[in-house]
């Protein structure tokens, strides 16, 4: 903005010294080639400065300035675009047969719906491969029942044959069950006479008992008298002999070195001999009781026969035995096995399976290939070749329920970009509401080699009107702030410090630091550096700066 330049009226300095002075004397008069000179001056200087000041609103107190106040509103920010239409549902449909193709519909840009048939198939081949397969069946089950039938005669011959068996069986197990009798008995017999004898047995059970603790005591005895012994010949080695020949000395004769050694050795050799005895007699206790242990012996029992009884009932059991297996084992093994039953249930399984195919291929080359869902043809494979290959692809179908527009964002805007913000679509003079659904991760260069980031936007309400691949405008609302403090976006100035505007205080321009926040393309959040009511310098037809004065010219903002 251009300031304002101030003008100041122009005074001759002899005009002013004239008036200034307080002489009486006559005033001196210039000649006529000076005044002339001077007026002109003084004209044209008047008329240059009214030149500069003329484009300029002035007042006797300062510059007029628009000016609006700072006031809460709501402040939208929309971004526009612009993106490809596609199908969020494109489906490729597959031939369920191979077999000729006897009538494509499908074209390629034409709309269809769930239920329309798109291809048509001959069946002639496949009628002629049912037949065959329900032929082969038929001769498969054919076998599978002979063969059941050969093995039910076998097995019906076998029970015969093992019926016998059972029968030479049955009388070994009337035997067998008759020596099991007389061997319980002989056991029972055998249980008592081991009873008759038990008395005496519990007797010397206790008494060995009682020997064997008394063993056990008299040997602690000689063991810790065994260790007094053993110590004390280790201890006095040599000492009894110097012992014995002081004690043959006299008392009254003996010296008092003699006397000290006999007090001394005379207790431990008592204690020696001692031992010896209580250790001697302990070990010849042992050994008496050791030698009564070994002469106890207990009364035998009669088995009443019960060994060789037992002996001749084992032997006829397993002669039973071995019949009862020969007659089990004739049945079991006539015929076929289990197994070798499972396998032909399988075979007839598989026969079946093999002729359910033929059958189920005939039925669905038949009931041909339709649509199951509304949409467009995207592409027609089948029109390549007249027959189609099972699993060949024939046709695409992109929906038309479930379309999105994709549009390509700069990375710049990314963070607008929030899932769930709400668009306004137009394609083809149509308006469609949308949704953002989802944002890539990742920028990549698109066809001009900028760095893009791709953006889907569903659309809410697709009608017929739909066209996959058009081109269409997105209005979406990428932020939106009510009840803030807002100013016109051209109030606002920037500079390197950071963003400012200019208000009016007291008659007198200013210049306020602002903290911006959402802004549209007419207006401006600001979230710091002005409260409601403070007047924002708007205005173009001047140059401002801080400190001049001004006077506010109010106008509304829009």
């Amino acid at each position: 903005m251009k300031s304002k330049k101030k003008t100041t009226d122009l005074i001759p300095n002899d005009s002013r010294e004239a008036s200034g002075s307080g002489r009486s004397a006559a005033k001196k008069k210039l000649p006529a080639w000076v005044i002339i000179p001077v007026l002109a001056v003084l004209i044209i200087g008047a008329w240059g400065i009214s030149l500069l000041a003329g484009g300029t609103k002035s007042s006797g107190t300062g510059t007029v300035l628009n000016v609006v106040k700072a006031e809460k509103g709501t402040v939208t920010e929309v971004y526009n675009s612009s993106g490809t239409v596609e199908s969020e549902n494109t489906k490729t449909y597959y031939s369920p047969v191979t077999a000729p193709i006897k009538e494509c519909k499908a074209v390629v840009g034409q709309t269809v719906k769930s239920g329309d048939l798109l291809i048509s198939f001959d069946t002639t081949n496949l009628e002629r491969d049912n037949q065959q397969a329900q032929l082969n069946l038929q001769s498969s089950l054919n076998t599978s029942r002979a063969s059941k039938e050969q093995n039910a005669k076998a097995i019906s011959a076998a029970e015969a044959a093992s019926a016998q068996a059972a029968e030479a069986a049955n009388r070994l197990a009337e035997e067998v069950n008759s020596l099991a009798a007389q061997t319980d008995a002989a056991y029972a017999q055998y249980q008592a006479n081991l009873s008759q004898s038990g008395s005496q047995a519990q007797a010397n059970q206790a008494r060995r008992e009682e020997l064997q603790s008394v063993i056990s005591e008299k040997q602690k005895i000689v063991t810790a008298n065994q260790a007094v012994i053993d110590s004390i010949e280790s201890g006095y080695a040599g000492r009894r002999a110097d012992l014995e020949a002081a004690l043959l000395i006299p008392e009254a004769d003996r010296t008092a070195e003699q006397t000290n050694l006999i007090q001394a050795l005379q207790p431990v050799f008592d204690k020696y001999d001692a031992a010896v005895e209580a250790r001697d007699k302990a070990q010849a206790e042992s050994d008496a009781a050791d030698a009564e242990l070994s002469s106890i012996q207990d009364p035998s029992a009669d088995d009443a026969g019960y060994a060789e009884l037992k002996a001749q009932y084992d032997a006829k059991y397993a002669e039973w035995q071995a019949a009862y297996q020969a007659a089990k084992s004739g049945t079991a093994d006539a015929g076929m096995t289990s197994a070798e039953l499972a396998n032909l249930n399988i075979s007839d399984n598989l026969a079946e399976l093999a002729a359910l195919s033929p059958q189920e291929l005939l039925e669905k080359g038949r009931e041909g290939m339709k649509a199951d869902m509304d949409g467009v043809i995207a592409s027609v494979d089948a029109l390549q070749s007249n027959s189609a290959a099972q699993g060949m692809a024939l046709f695409t179908i992109a929906s038309t329920e479930d379309v999105r527009v994709k549009i390509e964002v700069s990375p710049d805007d990314y963070d607008k970009m929030q899932p769930g913000n709400a668009a306004t679509i137009t394609l083809a003079g149509n308006t469609y509401e949308g949704t953002l659904t989802d944002v890539d991760k990742i920028a990549l260069p698109n066809a001009k080699g900028s760095a893009v980031i791709g953006a889907r936007i569903h659309i809410n309400n697709p009608d017929e009107n739909i066209c996959i691949g058009a081109s269409a405008k997105v209005r979406m609302t990428v932020a939106e702030a009510a009840d803030v403090l807002v100013v016109p976006t051209e109030a606002v100035n920037a500079s390197t410090d950071g963003d400012f505007v200019y208000v009016i205080e007291n008659g007198t321009v200013k210049e306020k630091n602002v903290q911006l926040g959402i802004s549209s393309a007419t207006h401006v959040e600001i979230t710091e550096g002005l409260k409601e009511g403070d007047l924002v310098v708007n205005d173009f037809s001047t140059d401002i700066a801080p400190g001049m004065k001004a006077i506010a010219s109010e106008t509304e903002s829009e």
